[in-house]
């Protein structure tokens, strides 16, 4: 940001940077990559930058648009095609969206990334680690692969990790500590402008008034503590006619999804009776979080801010129970905004759930624990906490 960060200053103006993202998920499936980057280059794009996009779909080429396709076909084709985009945009940025498996020739697009420093003058390469898991390179490719993942950290003149573990990590295993951020994901599924009225919702959405409705959203794999949950649902502080599972969204990834792990078989959910609503549009499912009681989201590997379902909970200010973080520090979440229980604890659920469905104070409380936890993760702050990471002046 060296060039702009001068340029600006002797204009006697901001400086308003030139971002390349580089994903390969695009258009954005909903809550994948994709979406982070369309929300993040509009806040972004709303402080000046301009932001452009090169993704390995083909079918999102518009130039005029800033998104320009990335040939994956042939070996080498994504390569060249990238470093044919950083000509033609110039950018003061280029900003790498890595997950495992997110391109067809991964091993590639790292070669690329280490090379990018020499081969696109003054632009600086950013990457942001969405995960941490190795991709697939070749057979017995073996630590290679974890190799060229903490490469790519410690050669970037800006990491930046969503999930605060998988930068302690990183840092841990080599990387520098210097050029590495936290910064979590933001929602992608956002309330209504007057935050929407659950009585409204549940009247549209056909449910009863006063039942006690509690919500799962996301995809139902056995790593979301979906069978924790069912067990919950079953025991007898929740069991009865006056409480409701709401399944949220599709069962599971698209199925050409790279190493997408599986949704939990249908006889999981036998004698519980949930209401699945099926893959829907943004604001469909923003409908059936308003009309929720509560979202329980008991994930085995605990709370990260890795994970986008509970981001949409909060931003719709639903009070939310969840697993406690692996680690102190590692989430924006203060003990008294969410209710907490242990991984693989379904007794415990049942006792919170039971708890919010019969104290309203508790209720309100996190409700208000939500919305302020929403409140310090804004798509605004987090495109001024970019802007820092890059080192240009917010």
């Amino acid at each position: 940001m060296d060039r702009v960060a001068t340029l600006a200053q002797e204009a006697g103006v901001k400086p308003t940077p030139r971002i390349l993202f580089v994903t390969g998920e695009y258009p954005p499936r909903l809550g994948g990559v994709g979406d982070h980057v369309v929300r993040l280059a509009a806040a972004l794009a709303a402080r000046g930058s301009a932001c452009h996009v090169a993704t390995e779909s083909r079918s999102a080429n518009d130039p005029a648009a800033g998104v320009h396709a990335v040939g994956s076909r042939l070996p080498l084709q994504a390569v060249v095609d990238t470093l044919r985009g950083v000509r033609r945009v110039q950018p003061d940025v280029v900003h790498l969206q890595y997950q495992a498996g997110a391109f067809a020739r991964p091993g590639e697009m790292l070669g690329l990334a280490r090379l990018l420093p020499r081969l696109a003058g003054s632009s600086r390469l950013a990457v942001t680690f969405h995960d941490l898991q190795q991709p697939y390179l070749f057979p017995k490719a073996g630590r290679l692969r974890e190799a060229m993942v903490h490469s790519l950290a410690r050669g970037a003149d800006t990491a930046i990790f969503v999930d605060e573990v998988d930068r302690r990590r990183a840092v841990a295993a080599g990387s520098g500590e210097a050029n590495s951020h936290w910064i979590p994901a933001g929602p992608t599924i956002e309330p209504p402008a007057n935050g929407g009225e659950r009585g409204a919702a549940r009247a549209a959405l056909d449910l009863e008034s006063d039942a006690f409705i509690v919500g799962f959203v996301g995809f139902r794999q056995r790593s979301k503590g979906i069978q924790v949950l069912v067990d919950a649902m079953r025991r007898t502080e929740l069991a009865g006619p006056g409480t409701r599972l709401i399944l949220i969204g599709a069962a599971g990834p698209p199925t050409n999804t790279r190493r997408a792990e599986p949704p939990v078989p249908p006889s999981t959910f036998d004698g519980v009776r949930p209401v699945e609503t099926g893959e829907l549009p943004p604001e469909a499912i923003s409908q059936w979080l308003v009309a929720c009681d509560a979202i329980a989201l008991p994930f085995l590997d605990g709370l990260s801010a890795r994970r986008g379902s509970f981001m949409n909970a909060v931003a719709h200010g639903v009070p939310v129970v969840t697993t406690a973080p692996p680690a102190v520090g590692t989430v924006d979440v203060a003990a008294d905004e969410v209710a907490l229980v242990s991984p693989g604890d379904a007794a415990g659920l049942a006792t919170a759930l039971a708890g919010i469905r019969d104290d309203p104070a508790r209720r309100r409380q996190l409700a208000q624990g939500a919305r302020a936890i929403a409140a310090r993760h804004t798509w605004t702050d987090i495109a001024q906490r970019t802007l820092a990471a890059y080192g240009c002046p917010a």
